[in-house]
């Protein structure tokens, strides 16, 4: 490659985000600041991504895809630091957005403080609206670096950051997250932050979604990326600023120990709750039936299931993995409860793309409240496994104290049989 350096090398290490990896390329893409070169890295990809990033006409797009698959970011970004031609790294999530102003923000601060590392203010959004959402990356102190952490595509460093450190740890070989080492070992060597004390970073991280990487999806950011060009945006992130002060999610510590954890550990909680791991899919034949177990459901669900209920939690969304395939429309029975009878009287699903809404066949009192009988034709895939997707009202988000738990809307067991004769 001939031509000057760009002053920043963004990259996104990606996997099995197929079209949906648009909305974060976009927002680079549409940067005040355009002296940068995007390195879209494969993590051995084998799905539709690399036709979606090569199509892309601009010539500041590069796609490299690895040969052996790593399970994180960290064999991907060694492989775009490598590749890189700027004097800064930038990193962008692969389902994350950036406002237009955020690499100018960046420069800024590489320009007038001199720093190794220039960290954005950023939003850490929470699925299904949930309030909450954590604001990081806003600070006016060095020994910030000591107390926070700073994900990947708030902060871009020198590239002479990496000679340094070294490359990105693998997972398996590490306690703490690949992203909290590398913040870590910079800290450790007293390496300079300086925050540009603005909030141009949108999170949207798989890991507080159930099921992400099961079923994909790009709607919340194509939605930011959308909002970030309208009148008001600033004042509706002003406004999130605000109430993270209020609630306590304004640069919340979190810095921790992982002496308590197993190499690794942290990696296959997180791919658990992406459903990277997960049971082995099975064909339907004639039936089957899902009991809750102890599993971790992100914001879903409660890990623990009581007396065979499992519990949703704060996704007013929550989801479950249906493990089996069919050519055709499947028979779904279950058991739901509430302390509110009200709320059961309707429910609505969403199941590969088909929504309904579905009535009880029978309410009775229960230990819950009150306990009702659903029933519901769903497509199911013949290839895959299936999400099924709740979409709970306000009546059945709300919740009332039980001792120490928060008993609101419940699930038991799942049957599914085969629709004879139907086919979709």
């Amino acid at each position: 490659m001939t031509g000057r350096p760009p002053v920043f090398s963004v990259i996104m290490a990606t996997w099995g985000r197929g079209r949906h990896i648009l909305p974060s390329i976009q927002s680079a893409l549409q940067q005040d600041f355009p002296d940068f070169e995007l390195i879209v890295v494969g993590d051995a990809c084998v799905d539709e991504t690399e036709a979606v990033v090569t199509s892309l006409p601009d010539p500041r797009i590069r796609w490299i895809n690895l040969a052996t698959r790593c399970g994180s970011q960290s064999a991907p970004n060694n492989a775009g630091i490598a590749a890189a031609r700027g004097e800064f790294i930038a990193y962008l999530g692969h389902d994350d957005i950036w406002e237009p102003t955020h690499l100018q923000n960046l420069a800024r601060c590489f320009q007038t403080g001199r720093p190794d590392f220039a960290v954005s203010g950023l939003i850490n959004h929470l699925p299904g609206g949930i309030p909450g959402s954590a604001v990081m990356g806003m600070f006016s102190d060095d020994s910030a670096k000591h107390r926070y952490f700073f994900p990947p595509s708030s902060f871009a460093h020198r590239k002479a950051v990496s000679d340094v450190l070294g490359p990105w740890r693998m997972p398996m070989d590490l306690q703490a997250p690949v992203d909290e080492d590398f913040l870590l070992r910079a800290a450790a060597a007293d390496m300079r932050f300086v925050s540009t004390g603005g909030v141009t970073v949108h999170k949207f991280a798989s890991a507080d979604r159930y099921l992400s990487y099961v079923q994909q999806a790009s709607d919340e950011q194509a939605e930011m990326l959308a909002a970030t060009t309208t009148s008001g945006h600033a004042d509706r992130v002003a406004a999130i600023v605000d109430d993270a002060k209020r609630l306590g999610s304004f640069m919340p510590l979190y810095r921790r120990r992982y002496d308590h954890c197993a190499k690794g550990e942290i990696a296959r909680i997180n791919a658990k709750r992406r459903g990277l791991l997960r049971p082995k899919v099975l064909p339907l034949g004639n039936g089957a039936t899902l009991r809750q177990r102890r599993e971790d459901c992100a914001l879903d669900w409660s890990n623990r299931p009581l007396f065979g209920i499992r519990l949703q939690t704060r996704n007013p969304r929550p989801r479950l993995l249906l493990p089996f395939t069919l050519a055709g429309s499947a028979r779904l029975r279950f058991r739901a409860v509430h302390p509110d009878r009200a709320a059961l009287l309707a429910l609505d699903l969403r199941c590969n793309g088909q929504d309904q809404t579905i009535r009880p066949t029978g309410l009775r009192r229960s230990l819950w409240g009150w306990s009702a009988a659903f029933e519901a034709v769903i497509p199911l895939r013949p290839d895959s496994a299936t999400v099924l997707e709740f979409r709970l009202s306000p009546a059945l988000q709300a919740k009332i104290g039980f001792g120490r738990t928060q008993i609101g809307f419940g699930i038991g067991k799942l049957r599914l049989t085969p629709v004879a004769g139907r086919a979709d």
